[in-house]
């Protein structure tokens, strides 16, 4: 309580120093505030078996708030902080959701007619975010930032982006307010140290969106030990891709991408060798039919490939998922990737998807997806939680979306994951969750 009582404080002095300090006339000053909450529950998402009391009911509060402050007609300053507290309901425990950072922290910088320069901490997702959304994996929907140079070419339908990326393990550019010293409670925001360079090119015509990209990723300094299974040596990978979004016929869109992965990764500290190449590929495609109806139905269907690691060759095959730890698929399923490689990590899957989705009124969006999830190689050498074959199982994803107006909105979301024969445990793993988000805007001249 008196950490919310405090951080409330801070929203509101400061919302009301950047409504006094706003010079009358243009440019103006824009700042908000946000209120989410959710209430979480699931059980056997880890083993799959309904003997183990994993059970957990969870409530997380997330509050942020941010500034948009113009310098000049071509400078904007941006600065947003964070604070995500929860409550572990069952099993009944302490967490520490003290701390306040800084989610944004960036300057937009028009440098004429082509060019401009994002610059410091920033949201950046491009595409649907198969390889770029989320920059820190292990605090989980808290922030999805990245610290970037973002210098941007445009002309007509083309832009080329010329990216920087660093995301360390732990926050190392801006302090973060209310802290805890118990490194046992410290947030780690991935379990290394990461760091990109990229370029990223898109072109845009009607009923077509064409994307390319290329990066340079470096994955140095995990945090775990060398004696834990899901150590990972310092690694390099390079990514090279390609997008297509094109409208078929009206109604009717057609995505696919493709990223090919090459590179180095270091043996595990200890080991023989010098370690090993590594050669991989995603790729996904997707057909979304809009159908002309009052109550705007919408079928999907989709195709999801992940190269996996194949244990009889010394290449590592594996898709590193790069700067898209995030829940793309499933909400549920980024649980039971944790034995694998940390949660969160795309990797060794193939998926199927059938989605359909309707708006029965203005102010809700109705939408069911059926997924059947397969490996391309089994997880053998993983531990007692994995059997030797291949079926990952059948998910089903339940969700609504309810939009009241422009400041409140919600979602109820249930997920059901039956298991196969990839895991040795049989019994379902559920994830349900009910979120509510306020939201306000303002400007001031």
């Amino acid at each position: 309580m008196a950490l919310r009582r405090s951080l409330s404080i801070l929203c509101l002095g400061a919302a009301a120093l950047i409504a006094q300090d706003a010079a009358p006339g243009p440019p103006a000053v824009e700042f908000g505030f946000q209120e989410r909450v959710r209430s979480e529950s699931w059980d056997n998402l880890g083993d799959h078996r309904g003997a183990t009391p994993d059970f957990r009911t969870q409530y997380r509060f997330r509050t942020r708030l941010w500034a948009v402050v113009p310098l000049s007609r071509d400078v904007t300053f941006s600065a947003g902080l964070v604070n995500e507290n929860r409550k572990l309901a069952r099993p009944d425990q302490a967490v520490n959701g003290r701390e306040v950072a800084f989610e944004t922290f960036y300057l937009d910088w028009r440098m004429g007619a082509a060019w401009s320069l994002r610059a410091g901490r920033q949201n950046l997702m491009r595409g649907d975010g198969f390889v770029l959304w989320d920059g820190n994996a292990l605090d989980g929907s808290r922030t999805a930032y990245v610290n970037a140079l973002d210098l941007v070419w445009s002309a007509g339908a083309a832009s080329v982006e010329f990216l920087a990326i660093s995301d360390p393990f732990k926050d190392r550019f801006l302090p973060r307010l209310n802290a805890s010293m118990n490194p046992r409670e410290r947030q780690l925001l991935n379990e290394r140290d990461e760091a990109a360079l990229g370029v990223y090119a898109t072109w845009r015509q009607p009923g077509r969106n064409l994307q390319a990209y290329a990066f340079h990723k470096t994955e140095r300094h995990d945090v775990r030990a060398a004696t834990d299974p899901l150590f990972q040596p310092d690694r390099r990978v390079e990514a090279l891709g390609l997008r297509l979004a094109e409208d078929l016929v009206p109604g009717l869109v057609a995505t696919a991408e493709g990223t090919m992965q090459s590179g180095w990764e270091d043996s595990r500290p200890g080991a023989a060798g010098s370690g090993a190449p590594i050669r991989a590929w995603g790729a996904q495609g997707r057909l979304a039919r809009a159908f002309d109806h009052s109550r705007k139905p919408m079928l999907t269907l989709g195709w999801v490939g992940l190269s996996g690691d194949d244990p009889t060759t010394a290449t590592r095959e594996g898709w590193d998922p790069l700067f898209s730890r995030w829940p793309r698929w499933s909400e549920l399923y980024i649980y039971s990737q944790v034995p694998e490689g940390g949660v969160g990590y795309w990797s060794n899957l193939r998926l199927w998807e059938v989605t359909v989705q309707a708006q029965p009124w203005q102010s809700l969006v109705l939408k069911a997806s059926v997924y059947w999830l397969r490996a391309y190689h089994p997880a053998l050498a993983r531990g007692p939680v994995f059997a030797p074959g291949l079926g990952r199982g059948r998910l089903l994803e339940l969700r609504a979306d309810l939009t009241l107006s422009e400041r409140w909105q919600g979602h109820a979301l249930y997920e059901r994951l039956d298991p196969g024969t990839f895991y040795a445990g049989g019994d379902p793993g559920r994830f349900f969750r009910v979120e509510a988000v306020y939201t306000c805007r303002r400007r001031r001249r």
